[in-house]
């Protein structure tokens, strides 16, 4: 009798729906893109059920991170500074002011007398810079912040992939702690039936054994992935920076268009083209660029540096000179005997070499990051297509095989339990390839230094798909 209590509580905790498949089809999307989450799975992926549950579509969360992102708001500043530096660098040198005023006049026994009968020089000087050196200036002023725009849209690029990553990191991690939570639960009814048997002695203590560490297993990895969810909760809150997601009381819940997830694919994109799309629109390559630029520019710089500059001005000298009141020209400039600037240029030289031999060897990183995020977004996305429909469904069919051949002593509670771990495996891992297959298009973007396969975010819930150009 107690063999068939057993024999049915595994059957209803095998047959029931809550530990069944997770949905794997994209259908649950709606037509806006958001992801049906049931409280229960909120719940049970957020740890505690008194968090408040806040949904954030991944449009909402980029247009988040551009307005509030910590790092952008202080890469902007940046530029703004370096565009300050042109400014300084057109302007002229101040001129020069001299005066000379005699303390104690003689004749008169007075002191500072500023009449004919003392003696005052006043002298006036401007600096003008030869050589070209203002435009000169200028000009390495703006490759500076030409080069602070493309740092700007380096770590634009960055945050952007590390917010869709972790967007997918905890949609699809959920999904895994949801399933591990409904099985868990059906599990633990199961121990304590096998407990009970146990006791009247209908089953072995090791088999009872065998489904505790089971049980024990599966709680600690649930437990694994949630406190992984957690870190990534707070990834993405100091990504955001806003408010209403700042407390850890609340449960960050990502919405994502599953039907662009599903249609997302690399087929079609060519390396070669996809490299000519990273040389167009990298920002480390572009500033690596305006790097040799910005040494090329300062060479010419330190040349005219070279050149001395000349300081010309009215002089007005009364009582002391021949002359009462005597007006004069006054000049000055530097002989260049000794120091004509030659340690700068060397170094400008050299350093225009250093920035070619970097450039060359981006370009290799680029060409192999390319290489490499294409092969692997292949690789995930044709694993992916070859597995999501039959895999887990095999598993799911093979259950009831299971049950029948359970309930008729062919296999032991031991190999049912295995069995069981297998399927558990086989779901978890194909959420994980799940994880790893949007990281890996989510790569691809990073690598090229454009959205190739980006949701498309329209109004009327159209899914985005793969498309050219626009760098964010």
């Amino acid at each position: 009798m107690n063999k068939k209590i057993l024999t049915f509580l595994i059957l209803v905790w095998v047959t029931n729906p809550t530990v069944s498949q997770p949905d794997l089809n994209p259908g649950g999307a709606t037509g806006n893109g958001e992801t049906l989450y049931t409280d229960a799975k909120i719940a049970a992926a957020s740890g505690d059920q008194e968090r408040t549950q806040v949904r954030l579509e991944l449009a909402k969360a980029e247009e988040l991170l551009w307005k509030n992102n910590l790092l952008l708001l202080a890469s902007k500043f940046n530029i703004d500074a370096r565009r300050a530096g042109i400014e300084q660098a057109g302007l002229y040198a101040n001129p020069n002011i001299f005066v000379d005023q005699s303390i104690f006049a003689e004749p008169t026994q007075r002191y500072f007398d500023f009449t004919r009968s003392g003696q005052t020089v006043v002298q006036i000087q401007q600096v003008f810079l030869l050589g070209g050196k203002i435009d000169k200036r200028v000009r390495v002023a703006e490759l500076s912040a030409k080069m602070s725009e493309q740092e700007f849209y380096d770590l634009a690029r960055a945050l952007i992939t590390k917010l869709r990553r972790t967007f997918y990191f905890i949609h699809y991690y959920r999904d895994a702690i949801a399933f591990y939570d409904k099985s868990l639960i059906a599990l633990d009814k199961t121990v304590n039936s096998a407990e009970l048997a146990y006791k009247r002695r209908a089953v072995l203590q090791s088999e009872v054994l065998r489904l505790k560490a089971l049980l024990f297993f599966l709680r600690k990895e649930r437990e694994d992935l949630r406190i992984k969810v957690l870190e990534k909760e707070a990834d993405l809150r100091v990504l955001l920076n806003e408010d209403a997601y700042r407390s850890q009381s609340v449960a960050i819940v990502p919405i994502l268009d599953l039907d662009f997830v599903e249609k997302a694919t690399i087929e079609g994109f060519k390396l070669d083209n996809m490299l000519a799309k990273a040389r167009e629109y990298r920002p480390d390559l572009k500033k690596a660029v305006q790097a040799l630029r910005y040494e090329e520019a300062n060479l010419e710089l330190q040349h005219a540096n070279a050149i001395p500059d000349l300081a010309f001005g009215p002089m007005y000298n009364r009582g002391g000179t021949a002359f009462q009141n005597y007006w004069g020209i006054t000049a000055q400039l530097n002989i260049p005997i000794f120091d004509r600037n030659q340690g700068n240029i060397k170094a400008a030289e050299k350093s225009i070499q250093v920035r070619k031999q970097e450039l060359k060897n981006l370009i290799l990183e680029v060409e192999n990051d390319v290489s490499v995020a294409l092969a692997t977004a292949k690789a995930k996305d044709d694993l992916y297509r070859k597995f999501r429909n039959t895999y887990t469904k095999d598993y799911a069919d093979l259950a009831e095989d299971m049950i029948l051949s359970y309930e008729k002593r062919y296999i032991s509670i031991l190999e049912f339990a295995d069995f069981f771990e297998t399927y558990r495996s086989s779901i978890v891992e194909m959420l994980r390839l799940q994880t790893d297959r949007m990281e890996a298009i989510e790569g691809v973007n990073y690598s090229v230094g454009t959205g190739l396969i980006v949701p498309s975010y329209k109004s009327n819930g159209e899914s985005g798909g793969a498309k050219e150009g626009g760098s964010k």
